[in-house]
């Protein structure tokens, strides 16, 4: 019974969210298109192009692994021959989740930078950094997984056919990513206390100058945004992380094959695959360089009658006039000058 149930489940639900990582990757490929239509240059928003690319590359690698660790094997009764690419997938995925919150650790700290020191902040963080900064990001979490998946004797990578993963659902070493992952949580939370704390620092000195409140109005907007991207990552990658240290030895679901398992991992994918497909709708509304893009230079195309570029312009423009008018005297035009930070909205 608990095998049929799972194939249903199995032949009903990987695909939905194999479609779902298929819009989720185009999603945030049309993010990480709009830096090509922006001349501006500043730290956040080439760290924020990467995570879309980090959340494509995500979405990627958990459809193929999903039809071809799960749908292929169940639903099309179709055995593996090996287990390498298994585990090379299982390599990428879990180095996509430690890629994506090295990014947002990166972020944090770029714009409490951008907050402390907002006259100064790019000499602190040039372009040049933040590049080599993402090369890390990128390359070491799953090269490091794969040097791993390597060391042991007659298992994985020095297996011929990569069979036996004791050293994968060690308790020890599952324990090591969660404690990295909570430790960058921390980080990141950290960052985020102190950009607020900054910012009502300014608040305060504004008041009491009587100065206009744009610059602060400006910060509290920023960490908004920020808190929901990383709030969308607690979302998402939560309750997987939360699942992928239960299910090691020795712990209450190792190898256990009900269907409640089963449900509870649907579930988790699911919560993956909503924190990709919700992070393009917030660059879209909130960051004003890839908001200009997608409002003004795709819709228009896809949509013409509603988002002609006139009417988006001229929306855009009204928008803008109201938000920033408190900072018509110090605030330089977006997408121009490469030594302005882009400010989120």
């Amino acid at each position: 019974m608990d095998q049929t149930i799972k194939y249903f489940l199995y032949e009903i639900c990987i695909p939905s969210i194999i479609i779902l990582c298929v819009i989720a990757a185009g999603l945030n490929i049309m993010v990480f298109i709009s830096r090509g239509y922006c001349k501006m240059k500043s730290a956040s928003l080439e760290l924020t192009y990467s995570l879309a690319l980090s959340d494509t590359w995500t979405s990627i690698v958990i459809g193929v692994s999903l039809f071809w660790n799960s749908y292929k094997p169940v639903v099309l009764q179709i055995p593996h021959q090996s287990f390498c690419f298994p585990l090379t997938l299982e390599a990428f995925r879990t180095g996509g989740l430690l890629t994506g919150i090295f990014h947002l650790v990166a972020l944090a700290f770029t714009h409490y930078m951008t907050i402390k020191r907002p006259f100064d902040h790019q000499k602190v963080l040039p372009i040049r950094t933040i590049h080599i900064m993402m090369l890390f990001m990128w390359a070491t979490p799953p090269l490091a997984l794969m040097i791993y998946f390597a060391s042991w004797k007659g298992q994985g990578y020095q297996n011929e056919k990569c069979m036996g993963i004791a050293f994968y659902e060690n308790f020890f070493f599952r324990a090591a990513i969660s404690l990295i992952i909570i430790i960058l949580i921390i980080t990141t939370t950290i960052f985020y206390i102190k950009m607020l704390q900054k910012i009502t620092e300014v608040r305060n000195k504004t008041a009491a100058n009587n100065a206009a409140p744009g610059a602060s109005a400006r910060g509290r907007r920023t960490v908004i945004t920020a808190v929901l991207i990383f709030g969308t990552f607690l979302i998402g990658w939560m309750p997987a992380s939360i699942m992928y240290i239960l299910t090691a030895e020795d712990m209450p679901l190792y190898k256990k094959q009900s269907v409640y398992i089963t449900i509870m991992s649907i579930v988790v994918l699911v919560n993956i695959m909503g924190k990709t497909l919700t992070n393009p709708i917030i660059y879209a509304t909130r960051i004003p360089e890839i908001h200009q893009f997608v409002f003004q230079k795709l819709l228009w195309r896809l949509i013409p009658g509603k988002w002609s570029p006139n009417n988006a312009n001229n929306a855009s423009s009204l928008r803008r006039q109201s938000e920033m008018e408190p900072l018509r005297m110090t605030a330089a035009p977006r997408c121009s000058n490469p030594n302005t930070h882009s400010v989120m909205l």
